[in-house]
């Protein structure tokens, strides 16, 4: 059994181990795929361009979903026309054209004072901009600051001319995974991951600064809730529109003070970094279920067994992530012995040519914003927290930072 896992960060560094653990051997180059292999899709911006389409099309099994299902991701204002179709809850927004005269009603609209006393406002990006195109506005000065960026210089490289202008919803972020062949589904446990880049939650979005699952946070009468009001429209909403969605579904989800769901975004893959606690806590194998997914017999297949406690992860970045950043530096601890229920998968690094008096032949360098992903589990939360942390304070480069609040437990916003 060969598999071939499509991208370099760390969520599919996290499933090529988990894979590996199964006895699959993982494959290195798409020219070594034949039918009799499987192709796992890891990030977003392939799916965009249709390669699950093009390799069904030689008879090559993929687990991902095809260009046109994948507008769940690569299109908001896709998305969110579908859940307006679908009576799906999300949040109220409207939608508006990169350019001058489109920030001008912006700002229109926004001096409206029925409109002012409705802040946070979240402006966000239709197109693909790596996990970075949403913006949380507190109050009109905020979006007089950031909104010439947006509609006027693209800032966040979005392929997309349109941009969503959203209400707020106050609440509990939680994110919940889907594993479909189109006409059955498994839902895998609840995770919790922390997008902004400072302790407390502030400073600017990023791709993820950690995650941990599962979350207390969602109850069972939640859980069915999901289920009942956003995980069967959905698939049956997609089917209905003729466009059988295979692969994993993340629904990114804001729980709000009184436990109703509220769909924030749609991802067609494993979300990065919840992919690396899914697997480390994941019990049973999960090429089976892959494998079943591209032969529409997930039916067939028992649900995933997780271990009992908690997994954490904590994301390692480079100084100036999310915005400019260098890298090329050498990374110190990696050699140190880590406990078993510790691994660390690599989001961003490269192996080192060179031979000086700094760094040794082979030596582990920077080569990206978010470079390491420390992963633990424990019996507890809290547990599994000492042990990401535990390993985390002995790595470091120049300039390297990490959120310190990971799984912390705080009141609804």
């Amino acid at each position: 059994m060969n598999v071939l896992v499509i991208g370099n960060g760390g969520r599919e560094d996290s499933i090529r181990w988990k894979l590996r653990n199964e006895g699959i051997h993982i494959l290195r180059n798409i020219e070594d795929v034949t039918s009799k292999d499987l192709i796992v899709i890891g990030p977003e911006t392939p799916i965009e361009n249709g390669l699950t389409d093009e390799l069904e099309l030689k008879g090559i099994p993929v687990f991902g979903p095809s260009k046109l299902a994948g507008r769940l991701e690569t299109s908001k204002l896709w998305a969110k026309e579908f859940m307006k179709r679908h009576n799906i809850p999300t949040a109220h927004w409207l939608t508006f054209t990169r350019g001058e005269q489109g920030m001008s009603q912006v700002i229109n609209l926004l001096t409206d004072e029925h409109t002012r006393k409705r802040y946070p406002i979240v402006i966000k990006e239709d197109g693909l901009c790596g996990g970075k195109g949403v913006v949380i506005c507190s109050n009109y000065k905020q979006v007089l600051d950031i909104i010439p960026s947006i509609f006027i210089d693209n800032i966040f490289n979005s392929s997309s001319n349109k941009i969503l202008i959203e209400d707020f919803v106050a609440g509990d972020e939680a994110s919940c995974f889907v594993i479909t062949d189109g006409d059955h589904y498994k839902i895998l446990p609840f995770c919790q991951d922390h997008k902004r880049v400072g302790d407390g939650d502030i400073g600017p979005n990023t791709g993820g600064m950690g995650a941990f699952c599962p979350t207390s946070r969602i109850t069972d009468k939640i859980k069915r809730t999901i289920e009942e009001q956003i995980v069967i429209p959905t698939l049956q909403g997609m089917k209905e529109e003729c466009l059988v969605y295979k692969g994993i579904l993340y629904i990114g989800l804001m729980i709000d003070k009184g436990g109703s769901p509220y769909v924030i975004e749609y991802n067609a893959r494993f979300g990065d970094p919840e992919c690396q606690v899914l697997m480390m806590l994941m019990k049973s194998k999960l090429y089976p279920l892959l494998e079943a997914v591209t032969q529409n017999k997930l039916d067939e297949q028992s649900d995933p067994i997780f271990h009992d406690g908690y997994a954490l992860t904590v994301v390692m970045c480079s100084g100036g992530y999310p915005g400019k950043y260098k890298t090329g530096y050498i990374i110190d601890g990696l050699d140190k012995k880590k406990p078993d229920n510790v691994e660390i998968f690599h989001a961003g690094t490269k192996r080192s040519i060179k031979l000086n008096t700094d760094r040794k032949l082979g030596s582990w360098i920077t080569n990206g914003g978010r470079v390491l992903n420390v992963t633990a589990r424990g019996s507890s939360l809290e547990n599994a927290r000492k042990n990401a942390y535990g390993v985390a304070e002995q790595i470091s480069w120049t300039g390297s930072f990490y959120r310190k609040d990971i799984g912390e437990d705080r009141e609804i916003s």
